[in-house]
């Protein structure tokens, strides 16, 4: 019989209190999160399953193992599982040629290199393309055209580049062969055996999903799908994903040399990186994780914010080695867990507010500020016109808004339109304030970001700093704000 795998947090709210089997190495865990302070690296959720039993499960208050967020380029792997399942109905093949899937897009010239490209190419990050193509695809009207307009300079196989433009096209071919979007053949094949569910994903200008990026799913999510992979496509006894795509996905197809980091240059396979380490993982932008470490049995997935992601890369996947190593040492984990983000009680500020101010032109768009008090929390609103955003900030608490800010990382969007889902989502806040300096933290429970903002008087009014790792460099980040 199939031993059922048991998932304690499906269908229930996560009580965010850290799950650790007696299997766990606790000391292993505080090192791994003093380290990850250490290195500069946020660390929100993280769980490790080891044959198939959930061995530890931490989420790091206000953050939860359920939070839906975006996973940046962790989606890949999910868009190529997509794939794989069609694959597996025999509607296409990792051999179908770009050019038989869309012979009414391509150019009016076609060239030899892509007249080659084929599916496998793809998904290995080897079209032939010289460079990613994402803005131009995902800015199109038709994104099958655009991607096949590229410049195929290489010989398809010979180059490797990474591209989360053909990551959109790989969901594009899912649609064309499906009839459905990634998201939609996703949930009617996996996702609703699985309990997967509530997931969204942005779309391109012609209404594609994203597919290289752009899918706001959970740790729990994250760590659903390399448990399908490890268990070889078979999930809870139902054969879900075959045997042959497994194999064929995870083994390594690109050289990916020359990189900086050891674990960018170990290889690629279909949108699943391979590890220096061993085993092969999904992996998101400023760090969403999810390892599957066959030899060992070990699925770990990991939501983060990290500046240098191989740090980041290092500490997870270590400290899911190290895990279990005897002898066991111990570590208050709920404790640090509880703590790690920990806000301090502060003065309430005794600034007159509410207080109004104009916004001096700025590349965030924000056109007008509201600063003001409720009982001892603080209240700032922003505007850029159009709409007004109230954000509620705790003392020594961390406050649940249903508010979107990405308003406030505007100088660091993407060259190309981003088409998201209408909806609020969890930002959690928090304040400090230090002789009338205030400092607001905000943390997204819908993205890996945090912001600072720093509200200091002057004799104009006040600025408004802004402080955060998406924050571009060369952008302004103080504004200045005038009183009305």
């Amino acid at each position: 019989m199939v031993k059922k795998l048991q998932f304690p947090f499906d269908d229930v709210a996560s009580a965010n209190a850290p799950f650790l089997s007696k299997n766990v190495n606790r000391a292993v865990l505080a090192r791994f999160l003093a380290r990850a302070k250490e290195k500069k690296i946020d660390v929100h959720a993280f769980q490790v399953w080891r044959n198939n039993e959930l061995e530890a499960r931490v989420s790091l208050p206000p953050y939860d193992c359920t939070d839906k967020r975006l996973y940046y380029s962790l989606s890949k792997s999910f868009t190529a599982t997509a794939i794989g399942l069609a694959c597996d109905e025999g509607l296409l093949t990792t051999d179908t040629r770009l050019v038989d899937l869309f012979p009414d897009k391509l150019p009016e010239n076609v060239s030899e290199n892509l007249a080659k490209c084929r599916v496998r190419h793809v998904l290995s990050m080897n079209s032939g393309v010289k460079e990613d193509t994402t803005a131009r695809c995902f800015s199109s009207e038709d994104l099958p055209k655009a991607f096949l307009a590229s410049d195929f300079v290489y010989e398809p196989g010979t180059h490797f580049c990474y591209d989360t433009g053909a990551t959109g096209m790989l969901a594009a071919i899912v649609k064309k062969v499906t009839g459905m979007s990634a998201l939609d053949y996703l949930d009617l094949k996996l996702f609703r055996y699985m309990g997967i569910r509530n997931v969204y994903w942005d779309r391109t200008a012609d209404g594609t999903i994203q597919g290289g990026t752009g899918l706001h799913a959970s740790c729990d999510d994250a760590a659903k799908l390399g448990l399908l992979y490890i268990n070889r496509g078979i999930w809870n006894g139902r054969r879900l994903l075959s045997e042959a795509w497994i194999d064929e996905a995870t083994q390594t197809h690109s050289d990916n040399r020359p990189h900086e980091w050891p674990d960018w240059q170990s290889g690629y396979c279909y949108q699943f990186w391979t590890c220096s380490r061993g085993g092969y993982r999904g992996d998101g932008a400023f760090g969403q994780y999810c390892f599957i470490l066959p030899d060992r049995g070990i699925v770990a997935a990991a939501m983060c914010e990290a500046e240098n992601l191989q740090h980041a890369v290092d500490l997870v996947h270590e400290m899911a080695l190290e895990l279990f190593e005897e002898p066991y040492g111990e570590g208050n984990i709920e404790e640090i867990a509880s703590s790690f983000y920990a806000v301090p009680k502060t003065v309430t500020p005794d600034i007159p507010l509410p207080r109004y101010f104009r916004a001096e032109k700025n590349p965030y768009g924000i056109t007008y500020v509201k600063l003001a008090v409720l009982n001892e929390d603080f209240v700032f609103a922003v505007s850029d016109g159009l709409s007004l955003t109230n954000v509620r900030c705790g003392n020594g608490r961390w406050i649940d808004n249903r508010v979107s800010v990405e308003m406030l990382m505007a100088p660091n969007a993407p060259d190309y339109p981003v088409q998201t889902s209408e909806r609020t989502a969890g930002i959690a806040a928090a304040y400090t304030n230090d002789g009338g300096v205030i400092r607001a933290e905000l943390r997204c429970r819908y993205s890996p970001h945090h912001l600072t903002l720093t509200f200091s008087p002057t004799d104009a009014g006040m600025t408004m700093k802004f402080e955060g790792l998406r924050m571009p460099k060369g952008v302004k980040n103080t504004l200045e704000l005038f009183e009305v």
